[in-house]
């Protein structure tokens, strides 16, 4: 059920993000809303995933897996580039995010 919440915790916090963007600096109320209350959601899912997984793996996994997903929906729907040291900069998470992974199996 963790990861569950995790996965909760990171579509809210990563829908936040794009509401944010799309709110053009609280101009657009509908989407300031929006971006407040998935916000909200974000922090009640990754409480409930933090009775069951480790901190700290919790906190890597929303961070690293939210930047990715952010960064790929800039990329696509908002036109963002991503210069050649930032896509490998993420390709780095996506090895951070492998040894988590990994690591919790050698236990």
């Amino acid at each position: 059920m963790g990861y569950l919440f995790l996965l909760l915790t990171i579509l809210s916090e990563s829908a936040a993000v794009i509401c944010m963007k799309l709110s053009a600096g609280f101009a657009n109320k509908t989407y300031s809303i929006i971006a407040f209350v998935t916000y909200a959601l974000s922090f009640v899912f990754l409480t409930l995933s933090l009775k069951t997984l480790p901190a700290g793996v919790a906190n890597a996994l929303w961070a690293g897996v939210s930047t990715l997903l952010v960064a790929i929906l800039g990329y696509f729907f908002f036109k963002e580039k991503l210069s050649p040291l930032q896509m490998v900069s993420l390709l780095l998470v996506v090895v951070g995010l492998v040894g988590l992974h990994l690591g919790k199996q050698v236990e």
